[in-house]
């Protein structure tokens, strides 16, 4: 038989973590045909990867696209082989949105020009699949957009009325397709949930058979308890958990991580399947109000933003940040990178500090005056955590690279500001120090951005390379992949990524996007 592809003597790593081989690899339509000798067989199109490595698409478990893939075709996650996307971490999704979470949710996405036309999943649904896509993206239900939509930005406790209302409005969103459910429990509003709540959510994912994904209630001071909630979560409702970006932020709480892991080998030996994703770098990426403590946030943005403009409660809130973290680390270590408005946009890859000498003021007082200024609408990367750590988290046999970002391009609207990095390099810095330090062995690396996410996400046709799965495909150089991205300038993309096949189609190619769109929305 002809094929319509056909990649030779490529250096297979199938992302199992069986030994790299040079094979041929075949495609018909949007499936691989056939793997092995296959130099005789005819095909349409014949690739030459003499030299080259060839693995599946890589999976990004943890994305937060769902916004930015309406706003244009990005091409920072396709560039460094990403050919899936899971959206809706961190309790943030872009559905349902009613209520409270509708309002806050349509302020924020106002300078961007986008006006959210669905409020429900199956809408959201609709409007993705009407969508031109570069790559696959599938969803989780956030729990932050439950608990907006339902009981607001308050600290209440959900009663039992509304605990029916999040129960229903979740059960909508898995019969559209999600794949799980999300939480972020430092953002208002899933920060004022109990576990309760979480674990009577969690326990409707059951019955589709998803996941629960965690940013957890602390990644600093309170980590233990942290990682203890999110275990017991899972255990309560019977689901598997992962546990997103671990790590062990500010210096005081890097002494942490050994108990942390020991905490989920535990669980995993006593039958609780807990994985966790991490992003290759050393600084994090949020909005700036962050800083602040939680009840400065209660209510909503309205209300945040009364509190800093009353010199009283901006006192207090300063007293309790600098309780913390002194005001000279916090202004040092805070890099703004997105403020919506122009009049503060000279501001952007600046630290805290550097913006607050050029306003005159201290970096407390920058802070609460930029974050009225611009609405909150305020992005910062934080730079507070360990190397070390971070290798020895990547090595863990659980442990899978994600970015944490929405994807990104060099130009047009999803071009501005100052990104993380990572929405650029995650991939290509995962192999690159893979590599130069000898941190793994390749074949096991490329699983944990392949065959491991696939296997949480519970894909049954990606994630390997083996005949009758999805033609998602990476084809690199290991020994030239490097990421360019930096902070200082984070638009750049990977060098070393050759080709990406997104179901069957070429969608980069000799390095360059070939302005084809065959992403898909992925149903569960």
């Amino acid at each position: 038989m002809q094929f319509d592809i056909l990649v030779k003597n490529a250096c297979l790593i199938d992302g199992s973590g069986s030994p790299g081989r040079i094979r041929d690899l075949a495609v018909s339509g949007d499936a691989i045909a056939a793997v092995g000798d296959l130099g005789s067989c005819p095909a349409a199109d014949v690739v030459d990867a003499s030299g080259l490595c060839l693995c599946p698409g890589f999976i990004d478990i943890h994305a937060h696209s769902e916004f930015n893939v309406l706003l244009g075709a990005g091409r920072s996650k396709l560039m460094q082989g990403i050919t899936t996307e899971v959206c809706g971490n961190c309790g943030l999704s872009a559905a349902p949105l009613l209520g409270m979470a509708r309002e806050q949710r349509r302020a924020a996405l106002a300078g961007f020009g986008l006006d959210p036309d669905w409020a429900i999943m199956a809408e959201f649904f609709d409007r993705v699949e009407r969508t031109p896509l570069r790559t696959n993206i599938a969803l989780l239900a956030g729990h932050g957009n439950l608990r907006g939509s339902v009981i607001g930005y308050g600290p209440q406790q959900a009663g039992a009325e509304q605990m029916e209302e999040m129960c229903a409005l979740l059960e909508e969103a898995m019969e559209c397709g999600c794949w799980g459910l999300s939480s972020g429990l430092i953002y208002p509003p899933g920060a004022f949930a109990r576990a309760d709540e979480l674990a009577r959510l969690a326990a409707v994912v059951k019955q589709y058979g998803g996941f629960y994904a965690t940013h957890m209630r602390s990644e600093g001071d309170h980590l233990i308890e942290a990682v203890a909630e999110a275990l017991e979560v899972g255990r309560r409702a019977g689901v598997p958990v992962q546990i997103s970006h671990l790590k062990t932020m500010d210096r005081r709480n890097w002494h942490k991580l050994p108990e942390v892991l020991a905490m989920i080998e535990q669980a995993r030996s006593a039958g609780l399947d807990v994985t966790v994703d991490r992003y290759p770098y050393c600084a994090s990426s949020t909005g700036l109000d962050a800083h602040l403590p939680l009840w400065a946030c209660e209510g909503g943005n309205a209300a945040e933003l009364e509190r800093l403009r009353d010199p009283a409660v901006r006192a207090r809130i300063l007293a309790e940040l600098f309780a913390r973290t002194p005001e000279e680390e916090i202004g040092a270590t805070t890099m703004l990178a997105r403020l919506a408005g122009e009049k503060n946009a000279h501001l952007q890859g600046r630290t805290l500090a550097e913006a607050a000498d050029l306003r005159g003021q201290s970096a407390g007082e920058a802070l609460c005056d930029l974050l009225i200024e611009e609405r909150l609408d305020i992005d910062a990367i934080f730079f507070c955590m360990n190397e070390d750590n971070l290798r020895t988290i990547l090595r863990q046999d659980w442990a899978m690279a994600g970015s944490d970002a929405a994807v990104r391009d060099t130009d047009g609207v999803l071009g501005r500001d100052m990104p993380h990095p990572r929405a650029f390099g995650t991939c290509a810095r995962f192999l690159e120090i893979t590599r130069d330090e000898n941190l793994m062995p390749l074949e096991a690396a490329v699983g944990k951005m392949t065959r491991l996410p696939a296997e949480r996400m519970g894909f049954r046709d990606r994630g390997l390379l083996a005949p009758g799965w999805r033609a998602d495909l990476v084809l690199f150089d290991q020994a030239g992949v490097r990421d360019r991205a930096t902070y200082a300038q984070p638009h750049c993309y990977p060098a070393g990524i050759r080709a990406v096949m997104v179901n069957g189609v070429w969608a980069v190619r000799d390095g360059a996007c070939t302005g084809e769109l065959p992403g898909r929305l992925l149903r569960k």
